[in-house]
């Protein structure tokens, strides 16, 4: 025997047996005979490329084929042969890393289409904006494409050990929010589509399926990648609306900023959610639905570039406050403004909610790790004197927390204009308000928040706004006050003032210093575990960074991110930044500044994902500010103010 037959059989043996020459078994292979050329032959001799995977001369979707085929029967590692790059009639096929066994994470593919491949109009990816928007369109026509129909498919079987498993793709489903991710991405100057996806490949036992993995590789790819990925006549009219839907969301958040507003709540916008746990809208033939309509006094109009005129409630920068009774909406009104910086679909319901990018919720925090944070604009004078303006702990209190959150959020804005979100029911009550009685009975150590949230949209530019149920205090500091009853909003400022007038408010000469913008620094060595250990995002709001139950990141007060997807492309930042910036001082700004300029290199995206040893198509970009906000909350960062 020579050529391939030898090679193989040398390789893996020619029986199914445990043990010996024969191979099969558990994967624990004899060496071959020393006598045995075990090279193989030249037609199939591996050449590195410059993308860093292997890839064969002349192979194409009829070789991928064959292979796979030959291989049917054979031990699940010589599934490794396919690895390598794989030229389609209609695409390119890259198998870019292999799995080990049918328990194993899934093998990974990279889809790559030129322009003249893919045929999409060059207006539809035209700018940034428009191409993150027809990204997220196809990624989610592939999904609904590879899905299995009515549980079909090997992986549905239930065969026990022996039985068939395998044989379906899967991609990074995303949610109702638009965003830039890895599973599908058009390069910026050729206009070249990627798409990363996995695959489990098919197998019985240890035992590779050939006929079922030739028929997955090569007939049912390239029919979901032609059905789901490459222009037809018939998909561009639902692509072009989904593409000018987000356009126009982006358009809109720049005009809300630039006209002097916060945010933007478009009238007939769908603020309810489908249940706590759904993001999705709650559905329009529910009998309690009602859409959000803006009052009179608040109305404004903007002129979009594909939908024309909207209106909507229109909240200017400055202190505005929503109160009314429970179960009206008015954490639902807080929590469609939080979810503004990002785009959203045009079935979400909040299509047209729209929030500056440079908007931050603050919550309590109990247990939160605080380092380096100067918080002496808040609290003073604390036990055992420790220094307020330089301060650190690993179990914040609820109000050290908020304080700590507040001052870092000032700091991220970066001397920019901002906004910060508050809802009475999630915050410490002594952060907010410290009442007379109060102030008569204990030492005034902290200062509450009301008296600063003037001076900080005075002085630094930080608006807030904040759902009040109690602290009846802030009708005397707010600009704006919105009642929320029925689900309907209602612009009560003069009420609210007139109320705030018939009782006295004693507004306490601030006592501590006013909150200053400072850019702290971190250690970049501090954000990498000990060696060996993964950086792994275990949910949408938790990073498991080291080996012990404490090194839990806890970013619950990220209530921002929307997808495990940015969880993880937080959590392979970390190392990634550790290993290219070793043993650096890096200003928080500047870490949140290369974040962002990965998500313009396909290249460095790669490379974030192997360090963080995850998926590369399983990654979403989120608001840089999360990554410093991460940062703030890691127990092991070594942080450090700069130096006067």
């Amino acid at each position: 025997m020579s050529g391939r037959g030898a090679y193989y059989k040398a390789l893996y043996g020619g029986g199914r047996g445990r043990g010996g020459t024969a191979g099969g078994g558990r994967g624990n292979f004899s060496r071959p005979p020393q006598n045995v050329n075990i090279s193989p032959p030249e037609t199939m001799k591996r050449a590195r490329v410059d993308d860093g995977t292997y890839t064969t001369a002349m192979r194409d979707s009829i070789a991928l084929r064959k292979m796979l085929l030959e291989r049917d029967n054979r031990p699940y590692p010589a599934y490794r042969d396919i690895e390598g790059t794989w030229t389609f009639p209609s695409f390119t096929l890259s198998v870019t890393r292999v799995q080990s066994d049918s328990f194993a994470p899934p093998t990974r593919l990279r889809i790559s289409l030129s322009r003249a491949q893919h045929c999409w109009p060059s207006q539809l990816y035209s700018s940034p904006i428009r191409r993150i928007a027809l990204a997220d369109w196809l990624t989610r026509r592939l999904a609904s494409s590879i899905k299995p129909q009515n549980g079909a498919g090997p992986s549905q079987i239930s065969g026990g050990w022996h039985g068939p498993k395998g044989g379906d793709f899967t991609i990074d489903i995303p949610g109702e929010q638009v965003l830039e991710r890895t599973a599908c991405r058009f390069d910026d100057a050729s206009g070249n589509i990627t798409v990363r996806l996995s695959v489990n490949m098919p197998a019985r036992g240890r035992s590779i399926i050939g006929q079922l993995a030739a028929d997955l590789m090569c007939n049912q790819l390239a029919s979901h990648i032609h059905r789901s990925v490459i222009w037809t006549r018939l998909l561009e009219p639902e692509a072009t609306k989904w593409v000018q839907c987000v356009e126009d969301q982006d358009r809109l958040r720049q005009l809300v900023t630039d006209s002097g507003l916060v945010a933007f709540i478009g009238n007939g916008s769908v603020l309810p959610r489908a249940s706590g746990a759904s993001a999705s809208p709650m559905p329009t033939s529910s009998s309690g639905l009602v859409p959000f309509q803006s009052p009179p006094s608040l109305e404004c109009k903007f002129s979009l570039p594909n939908l024309g005129v909207v209106s909507g409630m229109g909240i200017p920068k400055g202190i505005t406050i929503i109160v009314g009774g429970g179960f009206h909406g008015k954490s639902t009104l807080l929590e469609a403004i939080s979810n503004g910086p990002s785009n959203h679909t045009p079935t979400s319901g909040l299509n047209l909610v729209v929030t500056n990018e440079r908007t931050i919720p603050l919550a309590s925090e109990d247990g939160r790790a605080v380092t380096a944070c100067d918080i002496s604009p808040f609290i003073k004078n604390l036990p055992n004197k420790k220094d307020t303006r330089c301060f650190t702990t690993s179990d914040a209190s609820g109000s050290t927390s908020m304080a700590a959150s507040c001052v870092e959020a000032v700091e991220l804005f970066g001397g920019k204009e901002g906004a910060l979100l508050i809802d009475e029911d999630g915050c410490a009550v002594n952060f907010l308000i410290r009442d007379e009685k109060m102030r008569q009975l204990v030492k005034p150590e902290f200062e509450p928040f009301i008296f600063k949230v003037q001076s900080m949209y005075r002085d630094l530019g930080v608006s807030t706004i904040m759902v009040v149920g109690g602290c009846g205090d802030y009708f005397h500091v707010a600009d704006l006050c919105i009642k929320m009853e029925h689900y309907k909003a209602s612009d009560i400022t003069q009420r609210a003032k007139e109320v705030a007038g018939a009782y006295r408010f004693d507004f306490e000469e601030e006592l501590s210093p006013q909150i200053q913008v400072k850019s702290r620094k971190v250690l970049s060595s501090s954000l990498l575990p000990r060696e060996g250990t993964k950086v792994v995002a275990k949910t949408t709001h938790s990073i498991q960074h080291g080996d012990d139950v404490s090194c839990l990141l806890d970013l619950s007060g990220l209530v921002q991110l929307s997808t495990v997807s940015q969880t993880r492309s937080l959590a392979c930042f970390l190392p990634f930044l550790a290993a290219k910036r070793a043993s650096e001082w890096l200003q928080l700004d500047d870490v949140m500044a290369y974040y962002d300029a990965i998500w313009h290199d396909d290249d460095a995206l790669e490379r974030l994902a192997e360090a963080g040893r995850a998926d590369a198509g399983a990654l979403a970009r989120t608001n840089a500010l999360h990554v410093a906000m991460s940062i703030n909350r890691l127990r092991a960062a070594r942080i450090q103010q700069p130096q006067d």
